[in-house]
């Protein structure tokens, strides 16, 4: 190289014969591009796209060489550094002192070991009059069976029907195996019932709320819930990834105090416009209260927020006709953005199902998780939610509604504890009106397990004098704010007022017996 550069010489000869090299293979190359169809004519298609937009074309051609070079390159590197800090010894003592995590988590110390010393077995359909594996006949106060029809025959009749004709599972979409006319029909019968534009069924009532959320918001929404919403709502705000915003539970002062700061801070920032809404159930599961609806429906119009209500717990419950909420608290539906509820609970059968307009529910058939990735609900559960809402929806229907309001009165009269009583009824006293009812003790200072056995104990001597209760159960681990250790007392209209008045003061007697 040096020997070139010093004479001017050679360095002529050298570019001479690298120019009659590369003119030669042009002509090479030209030569046998003649002898291929329409290559001068795409080679000049080449040239002129590159002198058109040369910058384009460079872009792109970084970007191919980029993703090339990303494809082959190694992502993960496993490094050696720490392990060659450590010496074969102490490698050694560390694989000795490791423990494996159990299979199955030993429960010994746990309050879940309650539940297996003393769960009740049931034999045939569990209704508001269930019989033991004893033979004994207990009232049922554990399942939220309100209007009593779970085991009603017709429902089973039509259940019975829709295996026959349809068999056990659709193991697809609606639709599947025949089965789109009996999922369009439980969608526009819960649309009329709710007076709304349209409905979607889900195949699972936990997997419904938990699925909606997602689905409308997203990375940067915000969600503002109430602190002891129920697991299914959590899980859906945590899957949403959206910014998640609690307030004290069914304070209205909080909640608009948390919306104003909200408010103010975007002003100070200019915050961008981003999707809001608000999620609340009719009748809190963890606390039997009814929320303040009226309240949050002002708040949600004042601050610009949607609203999302999970009717689980209220349908066929609340109002004259068991439409909800709404007609409880003569409330226009569409001052709701959704309504979301579970098929499993007063209804008897099984799936979930969201109410809205005709936009909102055609949204889900595509970004619903839970509805585009499960099979759709088995056509015997859809039949028996059909004929469910048959019966709620009739003057039969009515008389039910009526009847639980008149024992939810009868048990609260009775229940109600005394000032020698250690017990007090938690949170949902103040809503006449809700069928559940949480009992507690009113010495909470003690350690939660010793609540839970305490509260256990109630429960076994109330199942000994034939009323069938159960303590409220939590994902302890996974709860946003882990609630009160209660009893969860069920109202039925299956029950005449005076097997619940007694319902009532056995409850009140098993209090009384463990806590004396």
């Amino acid at each position: 190289m040096d020997e070139i550069i010093q004479n001017p010489a050679k360095v002529y000869e050298t570019i001479t014969y690298l120019m009659n090299y590369v003119q030669k293979y042009t002509a090479i190359i030209s030569e046998y591009s003649k002898k291929i169809p329409y290559t001068t004519s795409f080679v000049k298609y080449i040239f002129n796209v590159v002198m058109a937009n040369p910058l384009r074309i460079l872009l792109e051609v970084a970007l191919i060489i980029f993703l090339i070079v990303y494809i082959r390159k190694d992502r993960y590197k496993v490094t050696t550094e720490l392990r060659n800090q450590l010496t074969e010894k102490e490698i050694e003592e560390l694989i000795d002192e490791w423990e494996p995590e159990e299979l199955v988590p030993d429960i010994s110390d746990d309050v879940r070991q309650l539940e297996l010393e003393s769960v009740p077995t049931l034999k045939g359909i569990v209704g508001s009059k269930s019989v033991l594996e004893d033979g004994s006949t207990v009232l049922n106060l554990a399942s939220n069976n309100f209007l009593g029809i779970s085991n009603d025959k017709r429902l089973l009749e039509k259940a019975i029907a829709g295996v026959n004709k349809y068999g056990v599972g659709t193991c697809g979409p609606p639709g599947f195996y025949g089965t789109l006319d009996v999922h369009t029909d439980l969608e526009k019968k819960i649309a009329k019932f709710y007076g709304t534009e349209s409905a979607l069924v889900y195949a699972q009532g936990f997997s419904t709320i938990s699925s909606v959320i997602p689905a409308f918001l997203k990375r940067g929404d915000l969600l503002i819930c109430d602190e002891l919403c129920n697991f299914a709502i959590q899980k859906g705000a945590e899957i949403s990834r959206s910014n998640v915003r609690f307030f004290k539970h069914n304070d209205m002062n909080d909640l608009e105090e948390l919306l104003e700061s909200i408010h103010i801070n975007d002003k100070k920032k200019g915050t961008k416009i981003t999707r809001r809404f608000i999620v609340t159930e009719a009748i809190f599961y963890n606390t039997g209260e009814l929320c303040n609806l009226e309240k949050i429906i002002e708040l949600k119009y004042k601050y610009k927020y949607r609203l999302i209500l999970d009717e689980s717990l209220s349908l066929g419950v609340l109002g004259k006709t068991g439409r909800g909420i709404t007609e409880h608290l003569g409330i226009p539906v569409d001052k709701i953005e959704i309504f979301v509820g579970s098929l499993a609970n007063t209804l008897g059968a099984a799936g979930g199902y969201c109410a809205s307009n005709g936009e909102i529910v055609e949204h889900q058939v595509l970004n619903g998780l839970a509805y585009c990735f499960s099979a759709s609900l088995p056509a015997p559960l859809t039949l028996a939610s059909i004929g469910a809402f048959d019966i709620v929806d009739s003057k039969e229907g009515v008389k039910c509604i009526q009847q639980l309001h008149e024992n939810n009165k009868s048990f609260r009269e009775v229940i109600k504890p005394s000032k020698k009583d250690k017990y007090v009824v938690y949170q949902g006293f103040k809503s006449e009106d809700s069928p559940i009812i949480h009992l507690s003790l009113k010495n909470n200072d003690m350690p939660r397990i010793q609540q839970e056995k305490l509260l256990q104990k109630v429960v076994d001597e109330a199942i000994k004098e034939g009323v069938l209760i159960s303590r409220a159960k939590y994902i302890l681990a996974q709860e946003k704010n882990v609630p009160r250790s209660t009893i969860a007392v069920n109202l039925t209209a299956g029950l005449t007022k005076e097997e619940i008045e007694r319902a009532a003061v056995v409850i009140k007697d098993s209090f009384r017996k463990v806590l004396n």
